[in-house]
């Protein structure tokens, strides 16, 4: 995928910071960039980059279109390194969307992570990968005959937020949520300017100063603060 000039540096940024303080900064509609219920496989899983998106549908469907492809595929070719793959999977959290082996595909080739609002199955060997997977649940079941991969790059719903390809997705142990591109610098450089600012609040705390005055914390103390280096 083509990056814009100045995403290397933004991802950067949001690497650094957590899913909460972005999440914060995306203002009153906050709400609608969050992906309900998405977690990752185990807590320390993180993962941030620009979405290649799957689009699922059902098998019948499917059937009807006499549909044959499968845009897992197509969605693994067109991994440049470092994008999340999207899986928008009709919520079906009772069915595998991805296992082991399309996993390791996808690490192979270079992705930075997976995310579905679906379920995946063989956890227990995808949690030895070293690899950020992030979903609604784990199960013993496989998509066929419920939903089929149809289309790649375009735009879905994925947990009932609207992810378009490119639109940057953030996932920690508090969740996953979906910024949108054009937001993406404004997002990362605010976001650095409140870990900044939290580090010193730590900082603070720990060097003796009462909770009252550090959090939040009085402007000279965080000048202050700010200041010193770690």
């Amino acid at each position: 995928m083509v990056r814009e000039e100045y995403l290397d540096e933004v991802l950067g940024i949001l690497r650094a910071s957590s899913v909460a303080t972005a999440y914060s900064l995306l203002g009153e509609s906050r709400a609608k960039h969050l992906l309900s219920g998405v977690k990752p496989l185990s807590p320390e899983m993180k993962v941030v980059g620009p979405a290649i998106t799957i689009q699922y549908i059902s098998y019948e469907d499917a059937l009807k279109e006499n549909f044959r492809g499968n845009a897992v595929y197509d969605a693994y070719d067109l991994v440049g390194g470092g994008e999340v793959i999207v899986a928008a999977s009709l919520n079906r959290s009772d069915v595998g969307v991805f296992g082991d082996c399309i996993t390791f595909g996808f690490k192979c080739r270079g992705a930075a992570g997976i995310v579905t609002d679906g379920g995946i199955r063989d956890s227990p060997y995808i949690m030895k990968l070293n690899f950020p997977v992030f979903a609604r649940g784990t199960t013993p079941e496989h998509i066929g005959g419920a939903i089929v991969p149809y289309k790649v790059n375009v735009e879905v719903e994925c947990a009932g937020v609207r992810i378009r390809p490119g639109d940057i997705v953030m996932g920690d142990a508090d969740g996953v949520i979906a910024i949108p591109v054009e937001r993406a610098r404004e997002i990362a450089h605010k976001a650095e300017e409140v870990e900044l600012k939290e580090d010193a609040i730590r900082r603070m705390i720990a060097s003796g100063i009462p909770l009252r005055d550090a959090y939040p914390p009085k402007p000279d103390l965080l000048e202050k603060f700010l200041k010193r280096k770690r």
